[in-house]
């Protein structure tokens, strides 16, 4: 499927950058531009900046740039066309982009997944499904919750499923591969069997796996959770993140919790934009997609010890990225299904409208562990104090913490400012590549495109006297912004993009000119020197070829006539600085 040119502009020119990508992520004006974290690499401060004039954004450290179409294709992990419909859809244009083709090398793998899905769906729904629907009608989840979270049953059967898929032709080895059958002495049979099935979707939705419960009393593990597979990777994974994105940015907070079943039970209170692990601790990885979504995070694990642990992990992982979460304990060991079961709504409501701050989580770690009337030990709680108060990035908060670690503790603040550690490093310091030096005819090359980018009077001098790029990327951009020119009459930095579709390497390298940032007012003298500098650097490198070619020639007519060659180089020059 592709969109016409005109449409795609007309979708472009309906949106504001800074307004798409702001409901992504936190922006902040500096000067005429907008400032961000980058989503694309592991940045800690903000160095993606977002240019309402020229409508697009570059990263100064990674280089990343694009348009609202390449932001949020990079950013959801979806097709272009994908990206198209859902800004067509901001933008209130309705643009048909039919049925995506389905080219994915793991196609059989979503493919088995998606008929499982509903195999499972329409078991619970039948007379057999009878018993499973009581339980979870007992736990307080109603046929609503049941549809939206697209719960199923894997019946007491051997191998049902097995069956099914091998009556669609998938054969024994990617039926093996997705991790829904197994094989003992030659036999095929399926994995879950009498289980309440909750699928686990990737980022857009797709169903990739499952966590299998027992509901009938049977002493056996009481999950089941699917094996990793090629399309199933837990460090990449939160469960609900398709549901919660929008919640979360509506919101401007994202909840973690360390089950499904919290989340699902979170749902049903009307807390909509949570998030949970599957099964494994929390890593960069997953602080990386939360990082997308909000940077106000609170952290609701289970209250029991390894509860603890986890929250300690995740305050560690997402400190790594700037990101200072707050968090919510519960007493009697409770995970947050169990807390809302217990004391109510309104009671967990509370919970979350009110969460501890970082440092009041510290101090009541700590408080724990030391004996405050023991002089020893009331030391070893203010040094450990101080070393927490070392990491806060927040000035407000650490002066805050400052004061009532000196109320509580009856030690001067002044003592407690003299231990802390100075920091070198400035918050919100842009980080930026280490410049390369470079000779001035790469520079008029990047100067001249610069200026291309901006003026079609630039493209039409590049025209008139450019023949050759000296670097093969530069060259290709060139002839790029020529030709679009050319077809469309105007140049656009946003619709170039656009047209330039796939082709990263100019893509990157627009990334690359943009930001160096430099003056918009086009003075034609120094374009003009951009010009006779890549005209000079032709030049030279013509009359090299043609020297090196004279030398290695033994005919003196052959001899000659490169040398008249080399001649008309010099009078060409001659004639065009003129």
């Amino acid at each position: 499927m592709k969109v016409d040119t005109n449409t795609l502009n007309e979708i472009r020119n309906n949106l504001d950058i800074v307004d798409v990508i702001s409901s992504y992520l936190p922006l902040s004006s500096k000067g005429k531009n907008y400032f961000g974290v980058c989503p694309f690499h592991d940045d800690h401060s903000p160095s993606m900046s977002v240019s309402p004039s020229k409508q697009i954004y570059t990263c100064f450290s990674c280089g990343a740039t694009g348009n609202i179409f390449k932001f949020i294709q990079d950013y959801e992990g979806i097709t272009f066309i994908e990206a198209v419909k859902k800004c067509a859809d901001m933008a209130g244009i309705v643009v048909d982009i039919g049925q995506v083709n389905k080219n994915n090398k793991h196609q059989d793998l979503y493919d088995i997944y998606e008929l499982s899905f509903k195999f499972y769906q329409n078991n619970i729904n039948t007379g057999l499904g009878k018993k499973a629907r009581e339980y979870l009608h007992n736990r307080m989840l109603d046929e609503k919750v049941i549809r939206e979270f697209g719960i199923g049953l894997a019946l007491n059967e051997k191998d049902l499923l097995t069956k099914l898929l091998k009556s669609k032709k998938y054969d024994d080895k990617i039926l093996l591969k997705s991790g829904l059958v197994n094989e003992t002495n030659y036999e095929l049979y399926d994995v879950y069997r009498n289980r309440i099935m909750f699928p686990l979707c990737d980022l857009s939705g797709k169903v990739i796996g499952y966590n299998g419960r027992v509901y009938n009393g049977e002493k056996e593990n009481k999950y089941i959770n699917s094996k990793e597979t090629e399309i199933f990777k837990k460090r990449q994974l939160l469960y609900n993140f398709h549901r919660a994105k929008e919640e979360a940015r509506k919101n401007h907070q994202i909840i973690i919790m360390e089950g499904p079943m919290d989340v699902i039970r979170a749902y049903t209170i009307g807390i909509k934009n949570c998030v949970a692990t599957l099964g494994t601790a929390f890593g960069s990885e997953h602080a990386m997609l939360i990082r997308k979504l909000s940077d106000n995070v609170i952290l609701c694990f289970d209250g029991d010890s390894a509860g603890l642990k986890a929250t300690k992990t995740a305050i560690d992982e997402l400190s790594k990225l700037g990101i200072t979460p707050k968090i919510v304990r519960l007493e009697d060991n409770s995970d947050p299904d169990e807390y809302i079961i217990k004391n109510g709504e309104s009671a967990f409501k509370n919970k979350i409208n009110n969460p501890m701050n970082i440092m009041e989580f510290r101090e009541s770690i700590f408080k724990n562990q030391f004996n405050l009337e023991k002089t020893d030990e009331l030391a070893k709680y203010i040094n450990y104090m101080i070393d927490e108060i070392n990491k806060i990035d927040d000035d407000i908060l650490k002066e805050v913490t400052i004061n009532k670690l000196s109320k509580e503790t009856n030690i001067d603040t002044d003592i407690i400012k003299n231990k802390l550690t100075k920091k070198n490093i400035t918050k919100n310091e842009f980080v930026r590549v280490k410049k390369i030096k470079l000779n001035k005819y790469t520079k008029s090359e990047q100067y001249l495109i610069y200026y291309m980018l901006l003026s079609t009077d630039v493209i039409k001098m590049y025209e008139r006297k450019i023949t050759h790029m000296p670097t093969e990327t530069y060259r290709h951009l060139a002839f790029q912004i020529d030709y679009f020119y050319k077809q469309n009459g105007y140049i656009d930095v946003a619709d170039l993009i656009t047209y330039l579709g796939d082709d990263s390497e100019s893509i990157n390298a627009i990334g690359e000119i943009i930001s160096l940032n430099l003056n918009e007012n086009i003075n034609y003298e120094e374009i003009n020197d951009y010009l006779n500098n890549i005209r000079e650097y032709n030049e030279k490198e013509q009359s090299k070829i043609y020297k090196d070619k004279i030398k290695k020639e033994f005919s003196y007519e052959k001899k000659l006539e490169l040398a008249l060659k080399a001649l008309e180089i010099k009078k060409r020059r001659e004639k065009y600085d003129r």
